[in-house]
């Protein structure tokens, strides 16, 4: 999906089933996979985000 304010939509639909967390940024899709399916860069992605949102840093330095 595209980041709209500070909401970010992303289609799960394909998923067998419903699942209880979903890792959007991750090892198997960084900032910048997710930027170029969205059609922009990695800092909106990481920036555009409001301080609303839960984040969770994991695994140390990328």
């Amino acid at each position: 999906g595209r980041v709209s304010m500070d909401l970010l939509t992303v289609d799960i639909t394909h998923l067998p089933e419903r699942p209880k967390s979903l890792d959007i940024l991750c090892p198997a899709q960084g900032v910048d996979a997710l930027a170029d399916a969205a059609g922009t860069i990695g800092y909106e992605i990481l920036t555009s985000l409001g301080p609303r949102y839960e984040r969770r840093y994991t695994g140390g330095v990328a």
